[in-house]
């Protein structure tokens, strides 16, 4: 069950792995200016507010989590297909076809959370362990495209980045067949007429009932704001102080080594520290991070410094993802989940992205721009380290754990392939 559950983790994150750090500087390579860009990677947030809660309740209440991915991976090798293609040019067009994409695509990190949580024994113990193979996924992908990029020469000039398109939609045509082979994750709620966004704003009230909570989703969103700066501004900036295009994924990859040490010891960290305690280690990861390239650092002092972006996320968005999922009763988990998608990677993606987009448009891929994301990740650590403690002590306590629902674990009789 681990091993399959760690295998969707790395396709997973194996498919958004391979185009997207190298997305901005295909988007400038394409001509298109700081403001268009930023447009564009806020599809990604526009899909998430589009479509995960509906996606969260159709798998809390009437479709199976494994089945949904099945379909939004098969559709999203297509697109995939289409970019890699270049048959598509211009602002416009592109905006539009990865619109599409993030509506079909953007539930997937908080269905595969979902399938992964349901099925573990110990999902708090054990989650950490299958998430990482999610980060591998992401650096295998990276180091792919590379060599693919070696071998077509297109680090040589301008000529885009359709190499990590093309092995993005492979990824994601192998992931939807191995959906087949995941154990089913079936509804656990009940399929009555309530269902949808009032549904879903039930769902809202009760977490928010807890400061605590109330808290997090605000900390998280502002840590969101930030977080398109690291690929939406970063890797044009590292090719603008020497680093060669074909290198940017690879070097990108540096953040995920430390961001598996420290999944393996998530489970430490959270027992050592509390979750208040790792939380608040993530975001001073991102403070140092941004505050380090705010310098203008040599290249490579700016390579070095990549690594605490792995921290940031395993510390605080995936011990995040925990600690709500601790928060939130049985049968509406995954409705939290994509309201924390909607909330982090909707409302405070589309911010950021716009934001990032309109400060690089003025100042250029400087280093002058990572003076905001610096601001605004100091200050939330200083609220979150001065307010958690009273927010938690305010908060209704947290109920025993639940047994984990029993679910149907048997494989489909005649899957379309084998496993990979």
């Amino acid at each position: 069950m681990r091993g399959q559950l760690a295998i969707m983790m790395g396709l997973l994150y194996a498919v958004q792995g391979a185009w997207f750090p190298l997305l901005a500087v295909h988007l400038k390579d394409l001509g298109l200016s700081g403001e268009a860009r930023g447009w564009i990677f806020a599809t990604f947030a526009l899909g998430s507010l589009a479509a995960p809660l509906g996606a969260g309740q159709l798998a809390d209440r009437r479709v199976a989590a494994d089945r949904l991915m099945l379909i939004m991976y098969a559709l999203a090798a297509i697109l995939l297909g289409v970019m890699a293609s270049g048959w598509i040019g211009g602002a416009v067009p592109i905006f539009t076809l990865f619109l599409i994409y993030w509506v079909i695509v953007a539930p997937g990190s908080s269905l595969g959370n979902t399938i992964a949580l349901r099925n573990l024994d110990r999902p708090r113990a054990q989650f950490g362990g299958v998430r990482l193979w999610g980060t591998i996924g992401w650096m295998v992908a990276g180091w792919i495209v590379a060599q693919t990029m070696a071998m077509t020469g297109s680090d040589n000039g301008p000529r885009g980045a359709s190499e990590g398109f093309a092995v993005g939609a492979v990824l994601a045509a192998v992931l939807a067949i191995f959906c087949l082979r995941l154990p089913r994750t079936p509804p656990l709620a009940s399929s009555g007429s309530g269902w949808g966004w009032a549904e879903a704003a039930t769902d809202a009230r009760m977490l928010l009932r807890k400061p605590i909570v109330g808290l997090y989703f605000i900390t998280a969103f502002g840590v969101t704001l930030t977080l398109p700066y690291m690929f939406q501004v970063q890797p044009p900036y590292l090719e603008s102080i020497g680093l060669p295009r074909r290198w940017i994924a690879p070097a990108m990859t540096l953040g995920q080594l430390p961001e598996i040490a420290a999944l393996w010891a998530l489970p430490w960290m959270l027992r050592r520290f509390g979750d208040r305690g790792t939380l608040a280690l993530g975001i001073a990861a991102w403070v140092v991070r941004y505050g380090s390239l705010a310098l203008d650092p040599p290249l490579w002092v700016a390579l070095v410094g990549i690594p605490l972006h792995g921290i940031g996320i395993a510390c605080f968005t995936i011990a995040g993802q925990m600690f709500l999922d601790g928060q939130a009763p049985p049968h509406r988990r995954a409705g939290a989940q994509g309201l924390h998608t909607v909330i982090t990677a909707g409302l405070g993606a589309l911010l950021g992205n716009l934001f990032a987009g309109a400060v690089v448009g003025r100042s250029g891929d400087t280093a002058v721009v990572f003076l905001v994301p610096f601001a605004v990740n100091a200050l939330l650590l200083i609220t979150w380290v001065g307010l958690a403690k009273r927010a938690a002590r305010r908060s209704q306590p947290l109920p025993e754990p639940s047994p984990e629902p029993r679910v149907d674990r048997a494989m489909p009789s005649e899957p379309l392939s084998s496993s990979n």
